[in-house]
């Protein structure tokens, strides 16, 4: 096998999605060593809601009502390289960027939870049925599924519903909290008492917020956030 696949390699070698360059091997996260050192990652950050800090530890916002009791996991910023990987997979079907956004999340969730037990499920975040439908498919999914994989854990999705409304990027914070407090319903009891909800994009943290308390409400005892980018409301 490992002959077959050198052969594959010559033949046709892989090329870093961000910059072009020819793989003299095949990686799990498809970028050259350069574009995957270059990522911009999200390392001095709030540990419970992945906000930017000049320092690691607990923001202002956090020390009052805190995004998560449980372990927040964000590797990368939501600007240049980490902004155009979201968009490619959100808006492109760009399944290779998603697999780069994928290898981001595996690498910060093994270091994050190398003192923690690891969660018994992972939740994806819904998209609205007219949505998906539109799209094609669940970028929040797809990178679970890509997690669930490497990290063999059970995936929790269908009863877990998303009604239609205006896309969150158009409104702003208050407006965020206000269509969220309705969007989601919990059509079973969770199974499962550790969970991680996974998402591409972390932003006012509503929707992790609104799904957290309807996971705890139904029996989870730990609710972990999981994405893959971290941006912040001007």
């Amino acid at each position: 096998m490992k002959f077959l696949n050198a052969c594959f390699d010559a033949l046709f070698p892989d090329t870093c999605i961000l910059c072009g360059q020819t793989q003299a091997e095949r990686n799990a996260h498809l970028l050259c060593h350069f574009c995957w050192a270059a990522l911009p990652r999200n390392v001095n950050c709030c540990r419970q809601c992945a906000t930017p800090l000049a320092s690691p530890g607990i923001c202002g916002g956090c020390q009052l009502h805190p995004l998560t009791q449980g372990v927040c996991v964000v590797p990368l910023l939501h600007q240049a390289e980490g902004r155009y990987l979201v968009h490619q997979l959100k808006f492109q079907n760009g399944f290779r960027a998603g697999r780069t956004l994928a290898s981001a999340m595996l690498q910060g969730v093994r270091l994050r939870y190398a003192p923690h037990q690891l969660p018994e499920c992972l939740v994806p975040v819904p998209l609205s049925y007219r949505r998906q439908v539109r799209r094609g498919y669940n970028q929040a999914a797809w990178l679970t599924h890509c997690l669930r994989r490497q990290l063999k854990l059970p995936v929790f999705y269908g009863p877990i519903r998303r009604r239609h409304g205006p896309s969150q990027q158009t409104l702003a914070k208050h407006a965020r909290v206000a269509l969220a407090q309705n969007t989601f319903s919990l059509r079973r009891p969770l199974p499962f008492r550790h969970v991680a909800i996974v998402d591409d994009v972390l932003t006012t943290g509503t929707t992790s917020r609104v799904l957290s308390a309807m996971l705890y409400k139904s029996g989870a005892t730990q609710v972990d956030i999981w994405c893959a980018t971290r941006a912040r409301l001007h």
